[in-house]
């Protein structure tokens, strides 16, 4: 009887993560892919326990299928845990933060001491009117003198600030929200860095159609984007409403670039939902890098915010010409 009821929890568990790994190579059609997609981490977590009940009713070969996926699942996880190689390539530090603010609901004064200690670029979603003008009022402007903003209602509102001179700026227009895209002259940098701030639409609880076609439509921007910056570093922050283990947004990095909170070790770096006790569940802010690495990246509690900020420390070559 043992044997029997190890064996149907074994199965069932090897079920569930095997749906756990096959959904993160998948195309996202509608809702229930992409929450299999989102979930994929902690489907995962059935596999050992799927080993292990195969194991105790002696159910040899489902075993080895079981370890095997145990082993895929560990080799797809595990890298987002470890550590960056030192580079022997100069390179300046360049400290991000993107925050998405809830609708304009984050608090200014906290954002703005948040990002005078850990930030030298800004990037901001959903920034309202009256959001621009509490952050202005904070001292923004005064620990970021360079600054690019487009509030508007809602979740419609986009922004940079900078430490940095910004040489050059303008909207990107075409997706549901507006994006912003800049040139920002890091000292010691011989070549601008562009940086963008961004915000794909929302799959949920909306109909999902809208973000399918933005998250399709993003890898031409960031090829674009990644061709006129030459050899110039790409920061893109914000907010892409995606987790990693989503294939569109794997698709992003084809384009040359790394995902920083992955490349720094950062694992899951969850996000959302950001208010409440209760720890996020699913990382859907990125900073994707091109033309730099990531050194180290984690998240932070914006009170107000539904999202937790998402910051990473980026090494920026000082001369990609000379390489």
């Amino acid at each position: 009887m043992i044997r029997i009821l190890a064996t149907v929890l074994g199965l069932l568990s090897l079920a569930v993560a095997v749906a756990g790994l096959g959904a993160r190579y998948l195309p996202i059609s509608g809702h229930p892919t992409l929450i299999v997609a989102a979930a994929a981490p902690y489907l995962a977590t059935a596999a050992p326990a799927a080993m292990l009940l195969l194991l105790l009713g002696r159910r040899w070969l489902l075993t080895l299928l079981a370890v095997a996926v145990t082993v895929g699942l560990v080799l797809v996880y595990l890298p987002r845990y470890q550590r960056p190689a030192e580079t022997e390539t100069a390179t300046v530090d360049v400290r991000v933060l993107t925050a998405n603010l809830g609708m304009g609901q984050a608090d200014p004064r906290t954002l703005v001491a948040l990002a005078r200690d850990a930030a030298d670029i800004v990037a901001v979603q959903e920034m309202t009117q009256d959001a621009a003008d509490g952050l202005v009022e904070a001292g923004m402007d005064a620990e970021f003198p360079f600054r690019v903003v487009l509030p508007a209602a809602l979740a419609s509102g986009i922004g940079i600030w900078s430490r940095h001179p910004i040489v050059n700026s303008g909207r990107i227009d075409g997706y549901a929200l507006p994006m912003l895209g800049t040139r920002i002259r890091i000292p010691g940098v011989v070549v601008d860095t562009t940086v963008l701030s961004i915000h794909l639409a929302a799959p949920w609880p909306q109909p999902i159609e809208q973000w399918l076609r933005d998250i399709a439509l993003f890898p031409d921007t960031l090829r674009e984007v990644g061709r006129d910056a030459g050899a110039g570093a790409v920061i893109v922050a914000g907010d892409f409403n995606a987790t990693a283990d989503m294939a569109p947004f794997r698709r992003l990095l084809d384009e040359g670039y790394g995902d920083a909170g992955a490349d720094a070790g950062a694992g899951l770096a969850r996000t959302y939902p950001g208010r409440g006790r209760r720890p996020p569940l699913i990382g859907i802010d990125h900073i994707l890098v091109k033309n730099a690495a990531a050194a180290s990246a984690g998240t932070v509690v914006v009170p107000g915010a539904d999202h937790r900020g998402l910051v990473a420390t980026l090494r920026v070559p000082v001369d990609m010409t000379a390489s």
